[in-house]
């Protein structure tokens, strides 16, 4: 052992390895990275650029500046559009969210069936949303659809579910909602098993009533992962586009119109890709504003609460 320490001298250490990993690493992930730079980075840039010409495949693309941009933000077609995509998101993450946590709560307690339940809440996401927007199709046939058969059964009037603006977003909505319920409720599921036992103990034996324990524990902890859902639901809704396509195809009159389908019809019917670009990042920065404030608001909240 002194030999060994007479070897390396006195005053010598020996150099960390780190830089050397990180480089590496980064050397590994080069290709990679690459290939998400090409596949990702170039497309947003291109059209974020196409945004400003006046695109339209005629031969010459000319610099228009934000014109295209003022042209949809006080077009007609955008504003209803951005309505439709307002309400169809509301409506959808409300339900999806207050009956993803009603089904998980149920579906967490020891019950019989619990696990056949579980297994069978993973077949929903699991379906393309091309199949759920061709079966919710024939679904409210008005003709020969099977819901309009059940309410001739019961002598009820038939619906024009596809056919009128209101129901015709109404079953946009009713599909979204089947196919992503479901992951609400896994997500939500797993947040409560992973809840502390304690504090809910404690205000049993204080006797708090279930509903008591629910809103007053159990919503509280489960604020982060409900936080996530949200997240979650906002960044899809924004770029939902198969179930209403192969539905509606944004009719009757555009009342299912939403932006993701009116920036395709204006893309590749009306071929006005400058237009299309701008409806898409306008779309874009809508979301990233609702995040920010999904995610702001509370932060402020709680910082004025410490202060």
């Amino acid at each position: 052992m002194a030999a060994v320490a007479q070897h390396r001298g006195p005053g010598r250490r020996r150099r960390s390895p780190l830089p050397y990993t990180w480089q590496r690493g980064y050397l590994l992930a080069s290709p990679a990275l690459l290939v998400m730079l090409a596949i990702l980075i170039y497309p947003l840039g291109y059209s974020f650029v196409m945004s400003f010409f006046r695109w339209d495949l005629s031969g010459s693309a000319p610099f228009i500046g934000t014109g295209n941009y003022t042209d949809e933000l006080f077009g007609r077609q955008f504003n209803q559009a951005l309505r439709n995509q307002t309400i169809f998101s509301v409506v959808s993450i409300t339900i999806e969210v207050v009956a993803g946590m009603a089904i998980a709560v149920l579906v967490n307690g020891k019950l019989r069936g619990m696990r056949l339940a579980r297994t069978l809440l993973l077949v929903p996401p699991m379906i393309a949303p091309a199949v759920v927007g061709l079966n919710f199709r024939w679904l409210f046939n008005t003709q020969y659809g099977l819901v309009d058969a059940l309410l001739r059964m019961f002598n009820l009037p038939d619906i024009p579910w596809l056919n009128h603006p209101t129901w015709a977003l109404v079953s946009v909505i009713v599909a979204d909602v089947w196919q992503n319920t479901p992951l609400m409720v896994l997500l939500f599921l797993a947040g409560l098993q992973s809840l502390p036992q304690e504090p809910l103990e404690a205000a049993t034996v204080d006797g708090a009533t279930p509903w008591q324990r629910f809103w007053h524990i159990v919503l509280p902890l489960m604020r982060p992962v409900i936080m996530i859902a949200l997240m979650l639901r906002i960044i899809d809704t924004f770029r939902t586009f198969d179930v209403v396509w192969l539905m509606t195809q944004g009719g009757p009159g555009g009342a299912t119109n939403l932006l993701t389908v009116y920036s395709y019809l204006l893309a590749f019917q009306a071929v006005d890709f400058g237009h299309a670009a701008a409806v898409s990042y306008i779309a874009l920065g809508m979301s990233l504003f609702v995040l920010a404030l999904l995610y702001g608001v509370p932060w402020l909240i709680a910082k004025r609460r410490a202060i």
